[in-house]
Protein backbone atom coordinates (compact mmCIF):
# COMPACT_ATOMS: atom_id res chain seq x y z
CA UNK A 1 0.00 0.00 0.00
CA UNK A 2 2.87 2.38 0.83
CA UNK A 3 4.43 1.64 -2.57
CA UNK A 4 1.08 2.42 -4.26
CA UNK A 5 0.77 5.72 -2.40
CA UNK A 6 4.35 6.65 -3.28
CA UNK A 7 3.67 5.92 -6.95
CA UNK A 8 0.57 8.15 -6.84
CA UNK A 9 2.49 11.01 -5.23
CA UNK A 10 3.08 13.97 -7.58
CA UNK A 11 6.33 14.86 -5.81
CA UNK A 12 9.86 13.66 -6.48
CA UNK A 13 10.62 10.64 -4.24
CA UNK A 14 13.44 12.44 -2.43
CA UNK A 15 11.09 15.30 -1.55
CA UNK A 16 7.85 13.48 -0.72
CA UNK A 17 8.54 13.15 3.01
CA UNK A 18 9.48 16.82 3.33
CA UNK A 19 6.36 17.98 1.48
CA UNK A 20 4.05 15.71 3.48
CA UNK A 21 5.43 17.08 6.75
CA UNK A 22 4.98 20.64 5.50
CA UNK A 23 1.39 19.96 4.39
CA UNK A 24 0.61 18.36 7.77
CA UNK A 25 2.07 21.42 9.50
CA UNK A 26 -0.20 23.64 7.39
CA UNK A 27 -3.22 21.51 8.24
CA UNK A 28 -2.55 21.60 11.99
CA UNK A 29 -2.20 25.39 11.91
CA UNK A 30 -5.50 25.68 10.01
CA UNK A 31 -7.17 23.40 12.56
CA UNK A 32 -5.95 25.66 15.39
CA UNK A 33 -6.90 28.86 13.56
CA UNK A 34 -10.47 27.72 12.90
CA UNK A 35 -10.89 26.03 16.28
CA UNK A 36 -9.63 29.06 18.18
CA UNK A 37 -11.46 31.93 16.47
CA UNK A 38 -14.60 30.25 15.13
CA UNK A 39 -15.32 27.54 17.72
CA UNK A 40 -13.62 28.35 21.04
CA UNK A 41 -13.41 32.14 21.31
CA UNK A 42 -17.11 33.00 20.76
CA UNK A 43 -18.15 30.54 23.48
CA UNK A 44 -15.47 31.80 25.86
CA UNK A 45 -16.50 35.43 25.40
CA UNK A 46 -20.15 34.50 25.87
CA UNK A 47 -19.32 32.67 29.11
CA UNK A 48 -17.45 35.74 30.36
CA UNK A 49 -20.33 38.05 29.44
CA UNK A 50 -18.32 39.89 26.79
CA UNK A 51 -19.81 41.00 23.45
CA UNK A 52 -19.60 38.45 20.64
CA UNK A 53 -18.61 41.24 18.28
CA UNK A 54 -15.16 41.01 19.88
CA UNK A 55 -14.81 37.48 18.45
CA UNK A 56 -15.82 38.71 15.00
CA UNK A 57 -13.37 41.59 15.22
CA UNK A 58 -10.60 39.23 16.33
CA UNK A 59 -11.20 36.99 13.31
CA UNK A 60 -11.27 39.98 10.93
CA UNK A 61 -8.06 41.46 12.36
CA UNK A 62 -6.35 38.06 12.34
CA UNK A 63 -7.32 37.41 8.72
CA UNK A 64 -6.34 40.94 7.64
CA UNK A 65 -2.89 40.61 9.24
CA UNK A 66 -2.38 37.23 7.57
CA UNK A 67 -3.46 38.68 4.21
CA UNK A 68 -1.25 41.76 4.36
CA UNK A 69 1.82 39.83 5.49
CA UNK A 70 1.74 36.90 3.05
CA UNK A 71 4.06 38.42 0.47
CA UNK A 72 6.63 39.59 3.07
CA UNK A 73 6.25 36.20 4.77
CA UNK A 74 7.04 34.42 1.51
CA UNK A 75 10.09 36.66 1.09
CA UNK A 76 11.32 35.69 4.58
CA UNK A 77 11.12 32.01 3.65
CA UNK A 78 13.05 32.71 0.45
CA UNK A 79 15.74 34.52 2.43
CA UNK A 80 16.09 32.47 5.61
CA UNK A 81 14.65 29.05 4.78
CA UNK A 82 11.81 26.78 5.82
CA UNK A 83 12.94 25.64 9.25
CA UNK A 84 13.85 29.00 10.85
CA UNK A 85 10.82 30.94 9.58
CA UNK A 86 8.18 28.25 10.10
CA UNK A 87 9.61 27.31 13.50
CA UNK A 88 9.36 30.94 14.60
CA UNK A 89 5.83 31.15 13.15
CA UNK A 90 4.57 28.10 15.03
CA UNK A 91 6.29 29.08 18.30
CA UNK A 92 4.65 32.51 18.21
CA UNK A 93 1.35 30.76 17.50
CA UNK A 94 1.73 28.58 20.60
CA UNK A 95 2.33 31.70 22.71
CA UNK A 96 -0.73 33.46 21.25
CA UNK A 97 -3.04 30.46 21.74
CA UNK A 98 -1.92 30.23 25.36
CA UNK A 99 -2.33 33.98 25.97
CA UNK A 100 -5.74 34.56 24.37
CA UNK A 101 -7.81 33.18 27.31
CA UNK A 102 -6.06 35.77 29.50
CA UNK A 103 -6.96 38.67 27.18
CA UNK A 104 -9.73 40.36 29.16
CA UNK A 105 -9.94 43.50 27.03
CA UNK A 106 -10.93 43.77 23.39
CA UNK A 107 -7.80 45.77 22.55
CA UNK A 108 -5.46 43.10 23.90
CA UNK A 109 -7.46 40.39 22.12
CA UNK A 110 -7.13 42.22 18.79
CA UNK A 111 -3.38 42.75 19.28
CA UNK A 112 -2.90 39.02 19.89
CA UNK A 113 -5.08 38.14 16.89
CA UNK A 114 -3.04 40.43 14.62
CA UNK A 115 0.22 38.96 15.92
CA UNK A 116 -1.13 35.46 15.28
CA UNK A 117 -2.15 36.34 11.72
CA UNK A 118 1.23 37.86 10.93
CA UNK A 119 3.00 34.83 12.41
CA UNK A 120 1.03 32.37 10.25
CA UNK A 121 1.42 34.41 7.04
CA UNK A 122 4.58 32.65 5.71
CA UNK A 123 3.09 29.15 5.96
CA UNK A 124 0.77 29.06 2.92
CA UNK A 125 3.22 30.61 0.40
CA UNK A 126 6.03 28.43 1.79
CA UNK A 127 4.10 25.17 1.50
CA UNK A 128 2.66 26.03 -1.93
CA UNK A 129 6.14 26.88 -3.21
CA UNK A 130 7.69 23.78 -1.71
CA UNK A 131 4.97 21.60 -3.21
CA UNK A 132 5.35 23.06 -6.70
CA UNK A 133 9.15 23.05 -6.89
CA UNK A 134 9.30 19.51 -5.47
CA UNK A 135 7.24 18.09 -8.35
CA UNK A 136 8.17 17.49 -12.00
CA UNK A 137 6.81 20.07 -14.43
CA UNK A 138 3.90 17.85 -15.47
CA UNK A 139 2.97 17.03 -11.86
CA UNK A 140 2.86 20.59 -10.52
CA UNK A 141 -0.89 21.18 -11.08
CA UNK A 142 -1.78 18.06 -9.09
CA UNK A 143 0.80 18.88 -6.41
CA UNK A 144 -0.60 22.36 -5.80
CA UNK A 145 -4.22 21.14 -5.93
CA UNK A 146 -3.50 18.49 -3.30
CA UNK A 147 -2.16 21.12 -0.91
CA UNK A 148 -5.23 23.31 -1.42
CA UNK A 149 -7.57 20.36 -0.87
CA UNK A 150 -5.66 18.97 2.12
CA UNK A 151 -6.42 21.99 4.30
CA UNK A 152 -10.20 21.47 4.09
CA UNK A 153 -10.55 18.47 6.43
CA UNK A 154 -8.37 20.14 9.07
CA UNK A 155 -10.50 23.28 8.93
CA UNK A 156 -13.65 21.19 9.34
CA UNK A 157 -12.12 19.26 12.24
CA UNK A 158 -11.21 22.52 13.98
CA UNK A 159 -14.73 23.85 13.58
CA UNK A 160 -16.60 20.67 14.57
CA UNK A 161 -14.15 19.04 16.98
CA UNK A 162 -13.08 22.08 18.98
CA UNK A 163 -16.64 23.41 18.80
CA UNK A 164 -17.99 20.23 20.40
CA UNK A 165 -15.30 20.26 23.11
CA UNK A 166 -15.96 23.93 23.84
CA UNK A 167 -19.72 23.34 24.09
CA UNK A 168 -19.19 20.61 26.69
CA UNK A 169 -16.58 22.66 28.53
CA UNK A 170 -18.56 25.88 28.86
CA UNK A 171 -21.76 23.98 29.74
CA UNK A 172 -19.95 22.42 32.72
CA UNK A 173 -20.35 24.02 36.13
CA UNK A 174 -17.02 22.81 37.52
CA UNK A 175 -14.93 25.53 39.13
CA UNK A 176 -11.15 25.42 38.74
CA UNK A 177 -8.42 27.61 37.35
CA UNK A 178 -7.94 25.16 34.47
CA UNK A 179 -11.65 25.40 33.70
CA UNK A 180 -11.55 29.19 33.79
CA UNK A 181 -8.73 29.53 31.26
CA UNK A 182 -10.05 27.07 28.72
CA UNK A 183 -9.77 23.51 30.03
CA UNK A 184 -9.64 20.68 27.50
CA UNK A 185 -10.41 22.77 24.39
CA UNK A 186 -7.40 24.99 25.09
CA UNK A 187 -5.25 21.98 25.98
CA UNK A 188 -6.09 20.32 22.65
CA UNK A 189 -5.36 23.52 20.71
CA UNK A 190 -1.99 23.88 22.44
CA UNK A 191 -1.15 20.23 21.80
CA UNK A 192 -2.00 20.49 18.12
CA UNK A 193 -0.02 23.71 17.75
CA UNK A 194 2.87 22.07 19.59
CA UNK A 195 2.77 19.27 17.02
CA UNK A 196 3.12 21.93 14.31
CA UNK A 197 6.25 23.23 16.08
CA UNK A 198 7.80 19.76 15.99
CA UNK A 199 7.01 19.41 12.30
CA UNK A 200 8.54 22.82 11.58
CA UNK A 201 11.74 21.80 13.36
CA UNK A 202 11.93 18.71 11.15
CA UNK A 203 11.95 20.70 7.89
CA UNK A 204 15.18 21.40 6.09
CA UNK A 205 16.58 24.79 6.90
CA UNK A 206 17.90 26.02 3.55
CA UNK A 207 16.29 28.82 1.60
CA UNK A 208 13.86 27.82 -1.12
CA UNK A 209 15.82 29.89 -3.63
CA UNK A 210 19.37 29.42 -2.37
CA UNK A 211 18.95 25.71 -1.66
CA UNK A 212 18.54 23.80 -4.94
CA UNK A 213 15.30 21.93 -4.38
CA UNK A 214 15.43 21.10 -8.08
CA UNK A 215 19.11 21.48 -8.99
CA UNK A 216 18.61 19.99 -12.43
CA UNK A 217 16.70 23.10 -13.51
CA UNK A 218 18.44 26.48 -13.97
CA UNK A 219 16.98 29.27 -11.87
CA UNK A 220 15.98 32.28 -13.92
CA UNK A 221 14.16 35.34 -12.69
CA UNK A 222 11.63 36.96 -14.95
CA UNK A 223 12.29 40.61 -15.81
CA UNK A 224 10.37 42.91 -13.39
CA UNK A 225 7.94 44.09 -16.08
CA UNK A 226 7.24 40.49 -17.08
CA UNK A 227 6.68 39.47 -13.47
CA UNK A 228 4.29 42.35 -12.89
CA UNK A 229 2.32 41.39 -16.01
CA UNK A 230 2.23 37.78 -14.90
CA UNK A 231 0.92 38.66 -11.43
CA UNK A 232 -1.65 41.02 -12.94
CA UNK A 233 -2.75 38.23 -15.28
CA UNK A 234 -3.20 35.83 -12.36
CA UNK A 235 -5.21 38.25 -10.22
CA UNK A 236 -8.67 37.64 -11.82
CA UNK A 237 -8.67 33.90 -11.08
CA UNK A 238 -6.99 34.42 -7.71
CA UNK A 239 -9.78 36.77 -6.69
CA UNK A 240 -12.78 35.05 -8.26
CA UNK A 241 -12.09 31.44 -7.24
CA UNK A 242 -12.39 32.45 -3.57
CA UNK A 243 -14.93 35.24 -4.05
CA UNK A 244 -17.26 33.15 -6.22
CA UNK A 245 -18.30 30.72 -3.49
CA UNK A 246 -17.46 32.74 -0.36
CA UNK A 247 -20.19 35.21 -1.35
CA UNK A 248 -22.64 32.39 -0.55
CA UNK A 249 -21.24 31.94 2.97
CA UNK A 250 -23.72 34.16 4.83
CA UNK A 251 -26.75 33.47 2.61
CA UNK A 252 -26.58 29.73 1.92
CA UNK A 253 -28.39 28.76 5.15
CA UNK A 254 -31.39 31.11 4.68
CA UNK A 255 -31.50 30.11 1.00
CA UNK A 256 -31.60 26.42 1.95
CA UNK A 257 -34.42 27.11 4.41
CA UNK A 258 -36.39 29.05 1.79
CA UNK A 259 -36.00 26.21 -0.72
CA UNK A 260 -37.11 23.57 1.78
CA UNK A 261 -33.73 21.85 2.09
CA UNK A 262 -33.40 22.55 5.80
CA UNK A 263 -30.18 22.30 7.80
CA UNK A 264 -29.58 18.58 7.21
CA UNK A 265 -30.36 18.92 3.53
CA UNK A 266 -27.79 21.70 3.32
CA UNK A 267 -25.21 19.50 5.06
CA UNK A 268 -25.96 16.76 2.55
CA UNK A 269 -25.62 19.16 -0.37
CA UNK A 270 -22.24 20.39 0.90
CA UNK A 271 -21.09 16.81 1.47
CA UNK A 272 -22.03 15.85 -2.11
CA UNK A 273 -20.14 18.80 -3.55
CA UNK A 274 -17.03 18.34 -1.40
CA UNK A 275 -17.03 14.56 -1.84
CA UNK A 276 -17.28 14.87 -5.62
CA UNK A 277 -14.43 17.38 -5.73
CA UNK A 278 -12.11 15.33 -3.52
CA UNK A 279 -12.84 12.06 -5.32
CA UNK A 280 -12.07 13.56 -8.74
CA UNK A 281 -8.88 15.45 -7.90
CA UNK A 282 -6.59 12.63 -8.97
CA UNK A 283 -8.42 12.28 -12.30
CA UNK A 284 -8.53 16.01 -13.03
CA UNK A 285 -4.85 16.24 -12.11
CA UNK A 286 -4.03 13.72 -14.84
CA UNK A 287 -6.31 15.54 -17.28
CA UNK A 288 -4.48 18.77 -16.50
CA UNK A 289 -1.18 17.11 -17.37
CA UNK A 290 -2.66 15.94 -20.68
CA UNK A 291 -4.67 18.97 -21.82
CA UNK A 292 -2.96 21.87 -20.05
CA UNK A 293 -3.76 23.96 -16.99
CA UNK A 294 -5.43 26.84 -18.83
CA UNK A 295 -8.03 24.60 -20.46
CA UNK A 296 -8.85 22.89 -17.16
CA UNK A 297 -9.12 26.23 -15.37
CA UNK A 298 -11.54 27.52 -17.99
CA UNK A 299 -13.56 24.27 -17.84
CA UNK A 300 -13.73 24.49 -14.05
CA UNK A 301 -14.85 28.12 -14.10
CA UNK A 302 -17.59 27.40 -16.67
CA UNK A 303 -18.86 24.29 -14.85
CA UNK A 304 -19.00 26.23 -11.57
CA UNK A 305 -20.86 29.04 -13.35
CA UNK A 306 -23.36 26.54 -14.78
CA UNK A 307 -23.97 24.97 -11.37
CA UNK A 308 -24.54 28.32 -9.63
CA UNK A 309 -26.69 29.63 -12.47
CA UNK A 310 -28.99 26.60 -12.39
CA UNK A 311 -29.31 26.86 -8.59
CA UNK A 312 -30.52 30.42 -9.05
CA UNK A 313 -33.60 29.24 -10.99
CA UNK A 314 -34.70 27.25 -7.89
CA UNK A 315 -35.20 23.76 -9.33
CA UNK A 316 -36.85 20.84 -7.48
CA UNK A 317 -35.05 19.84 -4.28
CA UNK A 318 -33.59 16.61 -5.69
CA UNK A 319 -31.81 18.53 -8.45
CA UNK A 320 -29.88 20.61 -5.92
CA UNK A 321 -27.81 17.52 -5.11
CA UNK A 322 -27.08 16.99 -8.81
CA UNK A 323 -26.01 20.62 -9.05
CA UNK A 324 -23.90 20.22 -5.93
CA UNK A 325 -22.06 17.38 -7.68
CA UNK A 326 -21.68 19.58 -10.78
CA UNK A 327 -20.08 22.29 -8.63
CA UNK A 328 -17.78 19.63 -7.18
CA UNK A 329 -16.69 18.64 -10.69
CA UNK A 330 -16.08 22.30 -11.48
CA UNK A 331 -13.85 22.80 -8.47
CA UNK A 332 -12.06 19.52 -9.11
CA UNK A 333 -11.11 20.97 -12.52
CA UNK A 334 -10.44 24.46 -11.19
CA UNK A 335 -7.97 23.50 -8.43
CA UNK A 336 -5.34 21.71 -10.56
CA UNK A 337 -5.95 24.12 -13.43
CA UNK A 338 -5.28 27.09 -11.17
CA UNK A 339 -2.31 25.38 -9.52
CA UNK A 340 -0.80 24.53 -12.88
CA UNK A 341 -1.33 28.06 -14.18
CA UNK A 342 0.44 29.64 -11.21
CA UNK A 343 3.29 27.14 -10.96
CA UNK A 344 3.82 27.31 -14.74
CA UNK A 345 4.05 31.11 -14.85
CA UNK A 346 5.80 32.23 -11.66
CA UNK A 347 9.58 32.49 -11.91
CA UNK A 348 11.71 30.02 -9.95
CA UNK A 349 13.57 32.89 -8.29
CA UNK A 350 11.48 34.57 -5.61
CA UNK A 351 8.61 32.12 -6.07
CA UNK A 352 7.51 32.09 -2.42
CA UNK A 353 7.19 35.90 -2.35
CA UNK A 354 5.22 35.77 -5.64
CA UNK A 355 2.98 33.07 -4.23
CA UNK A 356 2.42 35.40 -1.27
CA UNK A 357 1.16 38.15 -3.58
CA UNK A 358 -1.22 35.75 -5.32
CA UNK A 359 -2.53 34.39 -2.03
CA UNK A 360 -3.04 37.90 -0.67
CA UNK A 361 -5.46 38.47 -3.54
CA UNK A 362 -7.14 35.13 -2.78
CA UNK A 363 -7.67 36.23 0.82
CA UNK A 364 -9.16 39.50 -0.35
CA UNK A 365 -11.71 37.48 -2.31
CA UNK A 366 -12.43 35.27 0.69
CA UNK A 367 -12.89 38.26 3.00
CA UNK A 368 -15.04 40.36 0.63
CA UNK A 369 -17.28 37.55 -0.63
CA UNK A 370 -19.71 37.45 2.33
CA UNK A 371 -20.15 41.24 2.15
CA UNK A 372 -20.94 41.15 -1.58
CA UNK A 373 -23.26 38.16 -1.13
CA UNK A 374 -25.34 39.77 1.61
CA UNK A 375 -25.47 43.07 -0.31
CA UNK A 376 -26.91 41.58 -3.51
CA UNK A 377 -29.22 39.33 -1.44
CA UNK A 378 -30.72 42.37 0.28
CA UNK A 379 -30.91 44.50 -2.86
CA UNK A 380 -31.78 42.03 -5.62
CA UNK A 381 -33.30 38.92 -4.01
CA UNK A 382 -32.37 35.41 -2.98
CA UNK A 383 -31.16 34.26 -6.41
CA UNK A 384 -28.83 37.24 -6.87
CA UNK A 385 -25.74 35.84 -5.06
CA UNK A 386 -25.81 32.72 -7.24
CA UNK A 387 -26.22 34.73 -10.45
CA UNK A 388 -23.45 37.09 -9.33
CA UNK A 389 -21.10 34.18 -8.70
CA UNK A 390 -21.96 32.62 -12.07
CA UNK A 391 -21.34 35.91 -13.84
CA UNK A 392 -17.97 36.36 -12.15
CA UNK A 393 -16.89 32.85 -13.14
CA UNK A 394 -17.90 33.42 -16.78
CA UNK A 395 -16.10 36.77 -16.98
CA UNK A 396 -12.95 35.24 -15.50
CA UNK A 397 -13.05 32.33 -17.93
CA UNK A 398 -13.16 34.91 -20.72
CA UNK A 399 -9.97 36.54 -19.41
CA UNK A 400 -8.04 33.30 -19.91
CA UNK A 401 -9.19 32.69 -23.48
CA UNK A 402 -6.68 35.23 -24.88
CA UNK A 403 -3.52 35.14 -22.76
CA UNK A 404 -0.95 35.59 -25.56
CA UNK A 405 0.79 38.63 -24.02
CA UNK A 406 1.78 36.65 -20.95
CA UNK A 407 3.30 33.89 -23.06
CA UNK A 408 5.41 36.48 -24.87
CA UNK A 409 6.55 37.88 -21.52
CA UNK A 410 7.38 34.34 -20.46
CA UNK A 411 9.51 33.85 -23.57
CA UNK A 412 11.40 37.08 -22.78
CA UNK A 413 12.33 35.62 -19.40
CA UNK A 414 13.91 32.60 -21.09
CA UNK A 415 11.41 30.13 -19.64
CA UNK A 416 9.70 27.53 -21.85
CA UNK A 417 5.97 27.63 -22.43
CA UNK A 418 4.30 24.70 -20.63
CA UNK A 419 2.22 22.13 -22.53
CA UNK A 420 -1.31 23.23 -23.24
CA UNK A 421 -0.51 26.95 -23.45
CA UNK A 422 1.16 27.31 -26.82
CA UNK A 423 -2.06 27.22 -28.78
CA UNK A 424 -2.99 30.75 -27.66
CA UNK A 425 -2.95 33.33 -30.42
CA UNK A 426 -3.30 37.06 -30.68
Amino acid sequence: MIARLSAASPWLPARTGLVVRAVLLLGLCELVRTGLYVAFLPQQLSAEGLPLTAAGLAWTVHYAADTLCRSPGGHLVERFGLRPVLSAATLVSVAVVFAIPFAHTTLLLLILAALHGAALSPIWPAVMTLSSVSAPEAGQPKAVALVSAAAGPFTGLGFAGIGALASVHFASSSASRLHDIGGWPLAVLLTVQGGAVLLALSLQGRSLSAGPLRPEQPRRAAPPVSLRRTLAFLIPAALVQTLGLSLLGQVITPFANRMGLGQWGLYGLLAVGAGTAYSLLSTTGRLTERFGARRMLIAGLLLAALGLGLMAVRPPIALYFVLGALLGVGYACLLPGWGGLVSGLLPQEGRAASWGVVMTVENVGMASGPLLGTFVWDRLGISAPFLTGAGLFILTAGVYLWPSRIWRARALSGRPTPPGYEESGD
